[in-house]
């Protein structure tokens, strides 16, 4: 034990720069939204690492701060993890536990892919920055199973600004990214440059230009870009608190409550789709009959003159006998259920699906689990407008989004329950609760497609193709908005390509550490290697 914590804790002059570096990331997330931290959080943490011995003793500092720094960024991060589940049981510790430390492994990847590719192939540090930090990103997305946890990249931080990340109709999310990572990248060159009194003059110049540029692209293209009215879309937020939705019995009771003082504020005719939040009722929305408890639903519809699309389980097999079940959405109209429907297709890890068992193995804990995974990207069509419907969680997964695009969707609506993340009084709430809905501003700008969102505790909302918000509800209010969704009619540059950026730097990086091990075993003493 000894043995590991001396190989692993931060010694003396490992301690302060990564941990000052991970609070500045931290403090670029929202509900902050500031501007400058994302451009400079990674600068202390690459000039430590340029500094450190290009030795094996090098690369064990460079891993023992980068588990310092994940410990402090990804803690500030996801602290959210423990503070929003401790609520309903206490294995949210173990939970948070487990997450935190699986991510500051990824953060001693990130530092130790940087040490190899700066001190061992000598690539410069303004390109072996963004190409170890995109690489990471991308492996913490791309995990087997359900494991995988693309929430909050570095790209993300900049939805506060979302005419300055237009870029990301070409390179997407991870590429925005790579972009800021490499501008961190030149920034601690240019301060390498000027200690040096070495051309800093003519990197300040870099920086500029390569800062300012995808920025000046993306303000022309949001102010030029073409859109569209698409539809006229209801969101509607019943509020129901998450402990009260977890009893079956009250929580559809509630919400049916809550549905009824919210729906007849809706004007008949003035909608196009109503759309109500993940798990609207928790029933087996194929399974019921005339006249069951999707009645209420249906009535809405005829009163609004307008489909609802809603959550609810979906199934396939004998309900009599062995079933799989789904977190689906359906779309009812006047006349009844509509044939539409989505399973969702990314399962958040362990609470819906867990990782490498099999889900008939969780058939005796109902609803938790054990959650079928959904197949194809079906469309709902309504007045000729076509939807694809995210819920909750997909909305981190940008293929998903990309994939519904592909297939001609118009719109894109997110349903969810983000009273997961936090209650009413303002010591429960958490900052998932506005760092979730930031995913589908990136969305939109991606493929350049307008978004509703309709979130059970808030934060429901719309937002247009250029990435901008409108009609946003409050937290933990019940309310009811409608906004007309617009659209392009554009196959984006990463709509039709993907992440591009994100796969070439995980290649990348292969080949970097392939290399780097390679001309360490010519260039290091004989002993232990990291």
């Amino acid at each position: 034990m000894a043995a590991v914590r001396a190989l692993l804790w931060p010694r003396s002059g490992e301690r302060l720069v990564p941990a000052v570096s991970a609070l500045l990331l931290a403090l670029s997330f929202p509900p902050l939204h500031l501007l400058v931290p994302p451009f400079v959080g990674l600068v202390p943490f690459a000039i430590w690492v340029h500094a450190l011995s290009p030795d094996a003793e090098g690369r064990r500092a460079a891993v023992r701060g980068s588990i310092l720094f994940g410990a402090v960024y990804f803690g500030i991060t996801f602290y959210w993890i423990l503070v929003a589940l401790i609520w309903f049981t206490s294995l949210a510790i173990l939970a948070f536990l487990g997450a935190w430390f699986s991510l500051m492994g990824i953060a001693a990847l990130f530092g130790w892919t940087l040490h190899r590719s700066v001190h061992s192939v000598r690539v410069p540090l303004w390109l072996a920055l963004p190409v170890a930090w995109t690489a990471t990103e991308w492996f913490r997305a791309h995990l087997p199973s359900t494991l995988a946890f693309p929430w909050l990249g570095l790209g993300s931080s900049l939805t506060g600004f979302p005419e300055l990340v237009g870029i990301a109709e070409l390179v997407g999310s991870r590429g925005v990214t790579f972009w800021i990572a490499l501008v961190n990248g030149l920034v601690a060159w240019m301060i390498l440059g000027l200690r040096e009194r070495t051309g800093w003059i003519g990197r300040a110049g870099i920086v500029a230009l390569v800062l300012a540029t995808p920025m000046a692209w993306g303000v022309w293209r949001a102010n030029t870009l073409q859109m569209r009215d698409a539809s006229r879309v209801a969101v509607v937020q019943p509020n129901i608190p998450e402990h009260i939705k977890l009893d079956a019995i009250v929580g559809r009771d509630s919400t049916l409550a809550s549905l009824g003082r919210l729906m007849p504020t809706l004007a008949p005719g003035t909608v196009d789709l109503v759309v109500m939040p993940e798990v609207t009722l928790s029933v087996l929305a194929a399974a019921e009959p005339p006249g069951g408890r999707l009645t209420p639903i249906q009535g809405y519809a005829q009163a609004a003159r307008a489909p609802v699309l809603f959550g609810a389980f979906g199934y396939e097999g004998d309900l009599a006998g062995s079933f799989s079940y789904y977190n689906s959405a359906f779309l009812m109209r006047s006349g009844g259920l509509d044939d539409y429907r989505y399973d969702k297709r990314y399962l958040v890890p362990f609470v819906e699906r867990v990782p490498f068992l099999p889900a008939e193995w969780f058939g005796g804990l109902q609803y938790f689990g054990g959650y079928g995974v959904g197949q194809g990207w079906p469309l709902a069509d309504v007045g000729g407008t076509a939807y694809g419907v995210l819920i909750c969680y997909e909305s981190t997964y940008a293929e998903a989004s990309r994939s519904f695009r592909r297939e001609g969707a118009d719109v894109l609506l997110n349903i969810t329950n983000d009273a997961w993340y936090g209650r009413e009084p303002l010591y429960a709430r958490t900052t998932a609760l506005w760092q979730h809905p930031a995913h589908m501003v990136m969305r939109a700008i991606e493929n350049r497609v307008g978004v509703a969102r309709a979130a059970n505790t808030g934060i429901s909302l719309f937002i247009d193709p250029v990435g901008r918000v409108y009609e946003r509800t409050s937290l933990f209010e019940a309310d009811l908005r409608v906004g007309t969704v617009q659209s392009t009619d554009i196959m984006t540059f990463y709509t039709r390509y993907g992440d591009l950026l994100g796969n070439g730097s995980a290649v990348a990086a292969l080949l970097l550490l392939m290399a780097s091990f390679w001309l360490g075993r010519r260039l290091d003493p004989p002993g232990r290697r990291v």
